[in-house]
């Protein structure tokens, strides 16, 4: 089974349409995943309408449309593997107002902070992989046995190329790969 997973579009927020490129990828999927700042419906109805059947998670970024339609978190199955699914903004917002100084100082967590924050709100669920989005920056690794996969950002940005990934799903694995537009 291929998922595609996209993260961070904020339509229109920083642009008016995905770009082209992601039509070409996407065709053909069997699923999709969206992991936050989506923005605006209408950008999850392209998905479903015109790829295939989407599920999606809530981004801070998200307008008031849209959060009540989307979990901030969900485990979805596919093929005997389960994935969680989550934006990340809470791995800031557990920390606060000082997280928010921190971030706008040019502060760095460190490294293995986000990780052991995404494992840790995924431990009950016993997952095999948990996508997320918010950084903008693509990252795919293991730890612990659970795939951690972030598909960067749709749209391109000063310090960024834009990207998304695809999940290869089996039976007994599920591995992922980022692709850039």
């Amino acid at each position: 089974m291929k998922i595609g997973v996209v993260a961070d579009t904020h339509i229109p927020d920083l642009s008016p349409v995905l770009p082209v490129r992601i039509a070409e990828l996407f065709k053909g999927l069997d699923i999709i995943l969206h992991v936050g700042d989506i923005c605006e419906l209408s950008v999850l109805r392209e998905f479903q309408e015109t790829y295939t059947l989407t599920f999606a998670v809530s981004g801070e970024s998200d307008h008031e449309e849209v959060r009540p339609y989307l979990e901030e978190q969900r485990v979805v199955r596919f093929g005997g593997r389960r994935v969680g699914m989550i934006h990340g903004h809470q791995f800031e917002q557990q920390k606060g107002a000082l997280g928010s100084l921190r971030r706008l100082l040019g502060w760095k967590p460190d490294p293995d902070a986000l990780p052991a924050f995404l494992l840790e709100r995924f431990a009950a669920d016993d997952v095999h992989a948990v996508v997320f989005g918010h950084t903008h920056q693509p990252y795919v690794r293991m730890h612990g046995g659970v795939l951690l996969f972030n598909p960067g950002s749709a749209l391109p940005g000063p310090d960024r190329h834009p990207s998304v990934g695809i999940l290869d799903v089996g039976e007994r694995s599920i591995t992922g790969r980022i692709v850039y537009l």
